[in-house]
């Protein structure tokens, strides 16, 4: 090895430390200011600081070898190794039987399971879930307006659910008796009725709470209860939905639905009150639809924490939900 290539072998290592290096601090400044409105603009500024770091480094590789060979050579360079990154991509796509191979969690909806910044490993396979069969105008009813019964004979319908309305409005006898007693309110939407209950809630200040969420559904006189055994799956939401705002979805298999020849998912974040198919927009009205098969990318198989911060910083995604700052525990297999 030559003193040329000595020295671009070190100020490789050096770009590589300072770029960790800046992760490391984004983590601790993250967790230490989390809690402190004031202070918490800093872990945002060093994401920000790592997606320059990486346009940096692209573009002093692209400047240096051009300088080095000439702009031809880099060029030739920089085509072949797009399409070395494509071969790789595809060539893990077929392996893996699906057409997003990894991923990285965005949000914290699947703590404690899945943290934000995971990097994820996706094989398109039939995920474990409950499976039961439905008709078409049962599978259709799900996303009708919920029937609630509440206060010892009280009815009233909503859209969405009663945890998505008394959240938005928090008003009315029913979200008082909803917030004091979940167990008690009795939320039916088509073949399904949904059980809450109080589930405990903590938080990254080291406060302690609760909060209604579902303990189980009741469909066909069988009841059924979260189960982390299901898998977890990367699914795109349904044109139109609510959940199609974000992008692609990693949630965990709560139902396969079987509706003659067609299979659709019902889903649910470790970290969420509700399934997603109960999550309502009332400004807009928008909805989530049970998830048609053709719109599962896979489930997944592998994690590699922090690593997926990268992609998240290179996407723009700065900023961490306040849900980062909770997590649910509640009954489940």
């Amino acid at each position: 090895m030559d003193i040329e290539q000595i020295r671009k072998f070190a100020k490789e290592k050096t770009s590589l430390l300072l770029l960790f290096g800046t992760l490391a601090l984004f983590l601790i400044t993250n967790t230490v200011f989390r809690d402190n409105p004031s202070l918490s603009f800093v872990p945002i500024l060093f994401g920000i600081l790592i997606f320059i770091e990486i346009v940096a480094l692209v573009g002093l590789e692209v400047k240096e070898g051009a300088h080095e060979h000439g702009w031809t050579h880099e060029i030739v360079d920089t085509v072949v190794a797009l399409l070395v990154a494509v071969v790789i991509w595809y060539g893990a796509s077929f392996l893996l039987n699906t057409s997003a191979p990894i991923s990285g969690v965005v949000s914290c909806s699947m703590l404690p399971n899945l943290q934000r910044g995971d990097f994820i490993i996706v094989q398109g396979a039939s995920p474990n879930a409950y499976h039961i069969n439905m008709t078409k105008d049962e599978l259709a009813a799900l996303n009708s307006p919920a029937q609630i019964t509440y206060g010892g004979g009280q009815n009233m319908t909503i859209p969405g659910s009663i945890f998505v309305y008394c959240n938005s409005k928090m008003s009315g006898d029913v979200c008082q008796s909803f917030l004091d007693a979940p167990e008690n309110i009795s939320e039916r939407i088509g073949p399904f009725t949904y059980h809450y209950g109080k589930c405990p809630m903590s938080f990254s200040s080291g406060q302690a709470g609760y909060q209604p969420c579902v303990e189980s559904i009741t469909f066909h006189g069988t009841d059924y209860k979260t189960n982390f055994s299901n898998d977890v799956i990367v699914y795109q939401p349904n044109k139109g939905d609510y959940y199609a705002l974000v992008g692609d979805i990693v949630h965990r298999a709560m139902f396969s639905i079987n509706v003659g020849n067609q299979t659709y998912y019902l889903t649910r974040g470790d970290n969420n009150p509700i399934l997603d198919v109960q999550a309502y927009e009332y400004t807009n009205s928008l909805a989530n639809h049970p998830v048609p098969a053709s719109n599962v990318r896979g489930k997944v198989i592998f994690r590699i924490p922090i690593l997926g911060y990268f992609k998240l910083f290179i996407m723009g995604y700065f900023q961490e939900d306040p849900q980062c700052k909770t997590q649910l525990s509640f009954d489940h297999f």
